[in-house]
């Protein structure tokens, strides 16, 4: 299997700045997760321990340096680069004596924040051909939601295909072979859970994330128990969308398929 590369966090209320920062360091090689606040960032830090962040200091909420201190405090180790459109802020950072790999001012010249990640010995491994795109099927009764989703995915360079009945889906398991498959939970006559057990039993290395509008922690735990690998709920932002197939995909798949753009 292909070394896979480092969990690059990106941190910034603003989603022009964010999907810069995920499009830059994932065409880089990295895998790169998303976060708008500290607190989403916080669960990205605990759950999949990133090599480094790209934080924000003019975050809503706890802040930029709150945000900060509790990630030192999950991942002491971990490197972090502080981004702000006020210098002041930057200086009082410095003053206060926060450690950081490096601090720059927006507009960012995102070659200097790679430079500084690789001065820090973070850096992607380098690239290998792989033979295959990666898969992708979405499953949804609701057209326009999975529309949405086929075309996003599409657009990142995923081979797409798109179905609105779970029965369907099911049989078309084994003749596409999807790397991940997107599942609604809430679907007639065959709902998700049940649908899940039946992908899983028929191809149990494909990647299920469930998606779901009620964020109901029984159904979550028994779409888990049942071999989901993950859930997102609905609406969803496509850049978290983005982040947990990138990573999903690297931690199974990083040896037999292309990763999207």
């Amino acid at each position: 299997m292909a070394d896979r590369p480092p969990y690059l966090l990106c941190v910034d209320d603003d989603t022009l700045v964010l999907n810069l920062l995920r499009e830059h360091f994932t065409h880089q090689g990295f895998i790169v997760l998303t976060a708008t606040n500290g607190v989403d960032a916080c669960v990205q830090v605990r759950r999949w321990r990133p090599r480094a962040a790209i934080l924000d200091l003019m975050l809503p909420g706890v802040g930029g340096i709150g945000t900060l201190n509790r990630i030192r405090a999950l991942n002491p180790g971990m490197a972090v680069i502080v981004l702000s459109g006020n210098d002041n802020m930057l200086s009082l950072a410095t003053m206060a004596g926060l450690s950081v790999t490096g601090a720059f001012s927006k507009p960012v010249d995102l070659e200097l924040v790679s430079e500084t990640l690789a001065r820090a010995g973070i850096a992607p491994p380098l690239a290998q051909e792989r033979p295959q795109r990666a898969r992708a099927m979405v499953v949804d009764d609701e057209g326009d939601f999975r529309d949405l989703i086929a075309e996003h995915l599409t657009e990142r360079g995923f081979e797409v295909e798109s179905l609105g009945d779970a029965e369907v889906a099911i049989q078309r398991i084994t003749k596409f072979q999807p790397h991940v498959v997107l599942l609604d939970v809430m679907m007639a006559p065959v709902d998700g859970l049940e649908a899940l057990a039946r992908i899983k039993a028929l191809r149990p290395e494909t990647c299920v994330i469930m998606t779901t509008a009620v964020d109901d922690l029984e159904t979550v735990h028994g779409a888990m128990a049942l071999g989901a690998a993950d859930y997102v709920t609905k609406p969803m932002r496509l850049e978290y969308l983005a982040s947990v197939l990138e990573t999903h995909l690297w931690s199974r798949f990083s040896d037999r398929w292309i990763p999207a753009t």
